[in-house]
């Protein structure tokens, strides 16, 4: 018997709308579709819960194709971790708000998940480890397969196994160290634990899908955003990773140790 496939989405005002056509496309496009979908949503954000969000996401609400998640404060992409809260097993797909998604997809990672169930499995191929001093170096990707051992570095596109999670990240002493480190970019600060903890990455290679929308996707949003460049010649990127493993020397010293970072 297969594991149960668990959604764990987040949005924001400016992309809210683009939630339910991405949920709708996960149930009637991917050859197999997920047991659950769960969206995390910030009152910061939607003060009025429900009465902010569209009527075609309440509706599949009701019907129970979506299960909202209400969390205080905006964490950003962070708010998709907090489905490791609440489940102890299952296949957890990050799925963004943004893009539609190969139909094989989910498929083809369950797939692998059957043949390696404790590693990550990313929908597309990332970077290696490579350091210049701080800065990330970006232009040599995984080859598709695997499963890599601290080789190449965690995309937020990606399932990750609910019992390989280490879920003392989720404690508010932990939290509160990550508003300090790395307060918008996941990758940042969750990436130097999946090395910390030696989580098998494996890669496949679905590009990063069809953007739903021309004026609010990728490069319009976050993602964009962290690549820019500051004063100190850095991008916001950089600073969110140095800052994490400067927050905990065992972090730094593996970092040091593997990628010779900081060099």
């Amino acid at each position: 018997m297969r594991e149960r496939i668990i959604v764990s989405m987040t949005s924001y005002p400016a992309r809210i709308k683009n939630v339910p056509l991405s949920i709708f496309a996960l149930f009637n496009t991917q050859t197999l579709p997920p047991d659950e979908v769960h969206l995390f949503l910030s009152v910061e954000e939607f003060p009025c819960k429900e009465d902010d969000l569209p009527a075609a996401l309440l509706i599949m609400s009701h019907v129970g194709m979506v299960k909202i998640h209400w969390v205080g404060e905006n964490t950003y992409v962070h708010k998709r971790h907090e489905i490791f809260k609440h489940v102890n097993e299952g296949a957890v797909f990050f799925i963004d708000d943004d893009v539609l998604y190969n139909s094989v997809l989910i498929e083809t990672v369950m797939d692998v998940h059957e043949k390696f169930p404790n590693s990550i499995v990313c929908y597309n191929r990332y970077d290696k480890h490579r350091y210049n001093g701080m800065h990330i170096q970006y232009g040599e990707p995984a080859p598709k397969g695997g499963p890599y051992v601290n080789e190449y570095r965690w995309c937020g596109q990606s399932m990750i196994p609910a019992q390989v999670y280490p879920k003392d990240l989720l404690s508010d002493e932990m939290k509160d160290i990550r508003k300090t480190a790395s307060y918008i970019s996941d990758e940042c600060w969750f990436q130097p634990w999946v090395v910390y903890h030696d989580i098998p990455i494996y890669y496949l290679s679905f590009g990063w899908g069809t953007d739903l929308s021309k004026t609010a996707g990728k490069s319009s949003g976050l993602v964009g955003w962290s690549h820019k460049k500051l004063e100190n010649g850095y991008e916001y990127r950089d600073m969110w990773l140095n800052s994490t493993l400067s927050k905990f020397p065992k972090l730094m010293e593996k970092y040091k140790r593997l990628y010779h970072y900081g060099e």
